[in-house]
């Protein structure tokens, strides 16, 4: 659990040969509780993959950060695809998932998981705007019921392998 903490008491009884060992679990809960934290920061950090094609003003936004997006740029968990109004974007997610923008579009990678080792599955795009084309790669096929793209007014639950949104013009971030 992110950010749980573990309270441990050692006995101080414990004759002067036992220091060393006290020593260590105190080290090794320290590392502990320090070591979740990291592990889920890395996480967002991760690509989940790559853009595959960009025309005119296409932007990743990276927490407070905007970065001209380029084949071969790398997407990550909770970046946000924005074009400008000659802009247009393809990716590629990890699953073989596709994402198309057209022009004055915004998109966020919400929540993406393609662990297969594990039979872990999820995918949750965030179309804030303009046009998108989804087409389902391995995430959709395997676990339908697990990808879903969400709309200022609804969510689509995907149960097939290919559709396009038109929302307002987005405007902004």
């Amino acid at each position: 659990m992110p950010g749980a903490a573990i309270c441990v008491t050692v006995p101080h009884r414990m004759g002067g040969g036992n220091q060393l060992l006290r020593a260590a679990a105190a080290a090794f809960l320290v590392v502990a509780c320090l070591w979740q934290p990291v592990v889920d920061a890395r996480a967002d950090s991760l690509p989940i993959g790559v853009v595959k094609t960009a025309q005119g003003k296409v932007e990743l936004l990276r927490g407070s950060d905007s970065i001209v997006a380029e084949v071969g740029s790398d997407v990550h968990l909770k970046d946000r695809l924005r074009t400008g109004a000659d802009g247009s974007v393809g990716v590629t997610l990890d699953d073989g998932t596709l994402i198309s923008l057209g022009p004055n579009s915004l998109f966020e990678f919400s929540e993406f998981e393609y662990a297969p080792q594990r039979g872990a599955f999820g995918f949750l795009g965030s179309a804030l705007g303009g046009t998108m084309v989804y087409s389902s790669g391995k995430v959709g096929k395997l676990a339908p019921e697990k990808t879903r793209i969400r709309t200022p007014i609804s969510v689509i639950a995907v149960r097939g392998t290919r559709f396009a949104v038109r929302l307002p013009e987005a405007s902004g971030n």
